[in-house]
């Protein structure tokens, strides 16, 4: 006998995998070859039986690992529910046969500190995230980040291979709407539909001056660059970037700023900051993207609208965040 022994079940949000893909997931430090040797000597056995490394696992199967103990460390108590505590209860489920409305926000802390829960299913949680919450830790950041308010909120569906987590990231100084895989289905199928375009995408944003025409395109490929300063650009208008393309229009005006709606045609980092700075109408507030108005690390830019295919249904899934009371002119 080699090694320390451990049982694992499947959970239900890992059941239709390869076995060999969930190994290699659950194994991280493991070499695939040692993977496919433990199956064919039998340390790695599915409910008592030797297993080929096809094999379609299903929920409630009972995994036995007989291996170094430095190949299960990353796998042991992957089955225990999360140790955080939950924010909330669950939000109730949403349905598919219109815009999505925002769940009661009492039972948060504040609009200000977490997200607000805009539709909740089995796959797929949509939140308004707020403005000056970061996608992810970072260096420099202050205050709880969306990953660890998921890692709170949703923590109990991790599993030996799976943790919930963002389709898409918005920046930190922007608020919105943002999808979240909830199952790796709900993962899988939104992150396709971001990276092959056919996630709709609709902003607000509240810039300097009045852009003229008020309504058009900016199409301008985008480059990312090495910033030389923290609040430097990271991406500028360079025809070696990559194609880069934004409907905008002006929807009101007050005083020297326009509120105006935007459309993404492609999802290029930074991109609607750098194409109306390039338009010569900076998001109020991006200090990065040429503004010179001070927003305590935030800017107006509200990811207002997203329209995607559910992953499990196949149906529409249209969620709507309500625009901060800065963009209402």
């Amino acid at each position: 006998m080699i090694g320390c022994m451990l049982e694992l079940t499947v959970a239900h949000a890992d059941a239709g995998q390869r076995l060999d893909r969930y190994l290699r997931k659950l194994l991280a430090t493991m070499p695939l070859g040692a993977i496919f040797k433990a199956l064919r000597n039998g340390s790695i056995r599915v409910d008592g039986k030797k297993a080929k490394p096809d094999l379609r696992i299903e929920a409630g199967m009972v995994l036995a690992l007989r291996l170094p103990e430095s190949d299960l460390a990353k796998c042991r108590g992957s089955n225990e529910p999360s140790p955080l505590p939950k924010r909330s209860a669950p939000a109730a489920p949403g349905n598919f046969d219109g815009p999505v409305k925002a769940q009661d926000t009492g039972r948060f802390e504040g609009r200000g500190q977490v997200p607000v829960v805009l539709h909740r299913d089995e796959h797929v949680l949509v939140v308004d995230k707020p403005a000056g919450m970061a996608s992810q830790p970072g260096t420099g950041q202050d205050g709880i980040d969306l990953t660890a308010w998921l890692e709170s909120y949703v923590g109990e569906l991790r599993t030996a291979t799976f943790t919930p987590a963002p389709a898409h990231r918005i920046d930190r100084g922007t608020s919105g709407v943002v999808a979240i895989g909830l199952s790796p289905l709900g993962l899988r199928g939104l992150a396709a539909a971001f990276r092959d375009g056919t996630a709709h995408k609709v902003y607000l944003a509240v810039v300097h001056g009045v852009p003229s025409p008020r309504r058009g395109t900016i199409d301008a490929p985008l480059l990312t660059v090495s910033a030389v300063r923290r609040d430097a650009p990271k991406v500028r208008v360079d025809r070696r970037g990559e194609a880069a393309r934004t409907d905008y229009e002006v929807v009101s005006t007050r005083g020297d700023r326009s509120l105006l709606r935007l459309v993404l045609h492609t999802g290029r980092m930074h991109q609607i900051r750098a194409h109306l700075e390039h338009l010569g109408h900076p998001i109020v507030g991006d200090l990065r993207y040429g503004s010179s108005a001070r927003r305590l690390g935030t800017f107006l830019l509200h990811a207002a609208e997203l329209t995607v295919t559910h992953p499990a249904t196949n149906e529409p899934l249209h969620a709507v965040a309500a625009a901060p009371p800065e963009f209402r002119f």
